[in-house]
């Protein structure tokens, strides 16, 4: 059974949350609905680390201004994410990188930490989706997030 009370992220959405990307309105739109919907927002630890070293990244490549990352920053930290350091999502982790052939196991930590939860991964890595996507249709692409309201005049 699905846990809708919990919504797992990826750094790469928040990234998108953060800043003026392809497919950032679906991401602030579904973290806004997760925070109407009471939904609580939750990722493993490495979370925090990857979305500030993307962030200086970003601005050490010169793709974004001091101040644009020093904003970005600021709007992080007043999300409130719960991150996670539950015992099983390294060796699971470990698990679904060997299972799907991942070379990169800590994105796999997010994957594990969705499944741990019964709860839907949100993700902008379309990559990881095409990869485990048919197998553990939990993992979810941004680009394909429909808002609620959409989704209700569709019916």
């Amino acid at each position: 059974m699905k846990n809708s009370s919990l919504v797992c992220i990826d750094a790469n959405l928040l990234i998108l949350a953060l800043l003026p990307f392809p497919l950032s309105e679906q991401a602030d739109t579904l973290l806004d609905e997760c925070r109407q919907q009471g939904s609580a927002l939750v990722a493993p630890a490495l979370f925090a680390f990857e979305v500030a070293s993307t962030l200086h990244r970003l601005r050490a490549l010169g793709q974004i201004s001091p101040s644009a990352e020093e904003a970005a920053f600021h709007h992080f930290q007043a999300i409130q994410v719960h991150l996670s350091s539950h015992p099983r999502i390294f060796p699971l982790a470990r698990q679904m990188a060997l299972r799907f052939q991942q070379s990169r196991p800590y994105e796999m930590a997010y994957v594990a930490l969705a499944e741990l939860h019964g709860c839907d991964l949100w993700t902008a890595n379309r990559r990881l989706v095409q990869t485990v996507g048919l197998e553990l249709p939990f993992v979810r692409w941004i680009g394909d997030f429909v808002p609620m309201d959409e989704a209700d005049a569709s019916r």
